[in-house]
């Protein structure tokens, strides 16, 4: 039966039998039967089931009712006023007579995040909630499950409805203690929990603009590094007057200083906000190049190519940083100082920025000439731009042809017709951009139609974004006797590919044809040999970096980790990049093309659940549900506006540090997976 719920769930019940299995499921004698099917309900996000997921609030199993909770959220995800009305009066009904904690601790998260459409609705939650916390201060016996549940459901009402209303001053008092009270935990297992509610509770203030200056300086001594980046970040929407001039410069100075990276890059990346005018104070800017992070320090790069008063020191440390690019092919793996600094250069001094280039153009390593790509488009230098753009790499190409476009106009529609031709998703969709409103159409839409033949030849569910972008170019530059070539794209493996083209033959006809997408088949894992993988790990190695695991969450996301174990064995992973480095936020790698839109071909099936995106939560990248391709992102600090949206399938048990020194481009040597044996 759970293979069957499964299978259904992944199918996204696209039939009556499907929909039959899951109904079933809900009332099967097992637990675990019931809390996946409710799960998988949920998942399908169609309001038109609320009422066959509310009654699983009384089952008799504790977990099946808090996973109803989460369930009637994420069927009204994206939904309108009513469906999230009719969520929310269920919820608020059930909670009056629901005496588990950890039940109630879902259905407060589960309230603060339903999208509600009236200040009347969301203050509705907000009182709510508070009832719901009264234990936290009446009793001593509240669990960390009730705590963290209320904290999760503030943190979301507050920072999803902003502009729909004020908290009250008896949510702001709740909210601070919550943020400021540092309570010893009951167990070792719980301690990240503890601080959790203190980082929730702050992260509310902050999106709220509620947190005063006691509380700024109180939450910006904290023992956690995130508790007292969440100040600084509150400190930066704090209202006008609510904190004294001399207060922001303690905080922004203690910031600077702090023993984190995480605080610092934070601390330079407001301090940033402030660099106008003549008195502008830029020493901070200057030190943070020497800060012991590369993270701090690329930021400070980047700011110095800014206008500032003073220049002749700006420019002497960003040529010292230019010129130290390596050139032994090993120590290319620290080429990121000197590409950031020729791009900075390109804004403030472009002579000393040309006279450097063709060092970077002519780099053995591809991410270098990526960067004098975009430097040779700031100097609007076309001729290193052309060259570029026939590179050997496709990163490279897709940089100077993003150039081209605003350099040279459609005097380069020659490159980027050519582009059509490469594999690269990207690219290609690149230079379809580039092509909008050339002269030369009869011979894109040649191209272009090309393009799109041989793309879809290749069967991948993750080919929709360029091809939507192909047919988008093509409706454009075409005309009513490129109806035909369109014509079978209307039954196309995508439905979104099937609707677009039919929409452009339409134009050109006047009568759009029937859309009768043939999807391709899905084939489902066999569960109980993902359920194997309970208690194995991943550990990655990262060149010159280090190595860091993660424990994989089978029965949180089993077609995820499924696919993610199959592609790791099959050496998949090995030798990709860490392609998009976000600090403070986010590391993204995996990606055959080294970008965002070149992954495994099937789509993968979102998994969305209770796992929260916190620091080191695995998850999978995304472009709209269900268009997973098989990229990997760890999150650096804990990113709650996440949840919800994207599958979580792991959490990194060690080697955290290690993703603090990610850097762009960083390759991925090995992923490998362990069982609880230790074997692979």
């Amino acid at each position: 039966m759970r293979q069957a719920v499964f299978e259904a769930e992944d199918r996204r019940a696209r039939t009556e039998a499907d929909l039959k299995t899951l109904l079933d499921g809900t009332r099967h004698p097992s637990e675990a039967v019931q809390r996946m099917a409710i799960r998988a309900l949920g998942r399908l996000e169609r309001p038109v089931l609320l009422g066959n997921i509310q009654p699983a609030l009384s089952s008799t199993f504790a977990a099946v009712r808090a996973a109803a909770a989460e369930a009637l959220g994420q069927a009204v995800s994206g939904a309108g006023a009513d469906a999230s009305g009719a969520a929310q009066a269920a919820l608020i009904k059930h909670l009056g007579g629901e005496r588990d904690q950890a039940v109630i601790g879902a259905i407060c998260w589960t309230l603060g995040r339903l999208p509600y459409g009236t200040a009347q609705a969301a203050r509705s939650a907000e009182v709510t909630l508070l009832v719901a916390a009264l234990p936290i201060d009446t009793s001593s016996n509240t669990t960390l499950a009730l705590r963290l549940g209320v904290a999760r459901g503030l943190e979301s009402l507050l920072r999803r409805n902003a502009k729909l209303f004020t908290p009250s001053p008896e949510t702001v008092r709740r909210l601070t203690q919550m943020a400021l009270e540092r309570r010893k935990p009951r167990r070792h297992d719980e301690a990240e929990d503890v601080i959790r509610v203190r980082r929730l509770a702050m992260a509310a203030l902050a999106s709220s603009k509620q947190a005063d200056e006691q509380t700024i300086t109180a939450a910006a001594a904290d023992p956690d590094a995130q508790v007292r980046r969440l100040a600084l970040v509150a400190l930066a929407s704090a209202a006008p007057g609510s904190v004294s001039e001399a207060a922001r410069a303690k905080l922004s100075s203690t910031g600077l200083a702090d023993p984190d990276y995480l605080v610092r890059y934070e601390a330079l990346r407001i301090h940033a906000r402030s660099l106008t005018g003549a008195f502008a104070a830029w020493t901070p800017v200057f030190a943070a190049l020497d800060d012991p992070s590369p993270h701090v320090a690329l930021l400070a790069i980047d700011l110095a190519g800014g206008p500032q008063p003073d220049r002749a020191r700006a420019l002497t440390l960003l040529r010292r940083e230019a010129e130290s690019l390596p050139a032994d092919r090993e120590a290319l793996r620290n080429w990121h100082r000197a590409a950031h600094a020729l791009v900075s250069l390109a804004r403030v001094a472009p002579e000393d920025a040309a006279a450097l280039l063709s060092r970077f153009e002519g780099s053995v390593h591809w991410p270098v000439r990526m960067y004098a790509a975009r430097a040779a488009a700031l100097l609007r230098d076309a001729e290193c731009l052309t060259r570029l753009a026939r590179d050997e790499r496709d990163n490279v190409r897709d940089a100077a042809i993003t150039g081209l476009k605003t350099v040279a106009g459609h005097d380069a529609d020659s490159l980027y017709l050519e582009a059509i031709g490469r594999p690269d998703y990207q690219l290609i969709m690149t230079a379809a951009n580039a092509l909008i409103g050339t002269p030369r159409r009869t011979e894109a839409t040649a191209a272009l139609r090309a393009g799109l033949a041989r793309i879809t030849g290749e069967k991948r569910e993750t080919s929709r974004d360029v091809r939507l972008a192909l047919i988008a170019r093509i409706s454009e530059l075409g005309q009513a006797a490129d109806a035909q070539a369109l014509l079978p794209y209307t039954s196309d493996f995508d439905p979104r590919v099937a609707a677009e083209a039919a929409a452009a033959v339409g134009k050109w006809t006047g009568q759009a044809p029937a859309v009768t997408p043939r999807p391709l088949p899905i084939a489902a894992p066999i569960l109980a040999d993902v359920e194997r993988l309970r208690g194995a790990r991943a550990v990655i190695r990262i060149a010159g970096r280090g190595t860091f695991e993660f424990m994989l969450l089978p029965d949180e996301a089993p077609a995820t980790v499924a696919r993610f174990v199959a592609l790791a064995r099959s050496g998949y992973y090995n030798g990709l990049t860490f392609h998009r480095v976000v600090p403070a936020f986010i590391v993204q790698g995996g990606s055959p093309g080294a970008n965002e839109f070149v992954g495994d071909g099937p789509f993968m099936r979102d998994e969305i659940g209770i796992e929260p995106h916190v620091r080191g939560a695995a998850s999978i990248s995304t472009r709209g549900r269900d268009t997973g391709d098989a990229q990997i992102w760890f999150n650096l600090v804990d990113n709650p506006r996440l949840d919800h949206d994207y599958t979580v399938f792991g959490r990194v048990a060690a080697g955290a540090d290690v993703l603090d020194r990610i850097l762009e481009c960083d390759v991925i040597e090995e992923v490998e997976i362990v069982d609880r044996g230790r074997g692979r």
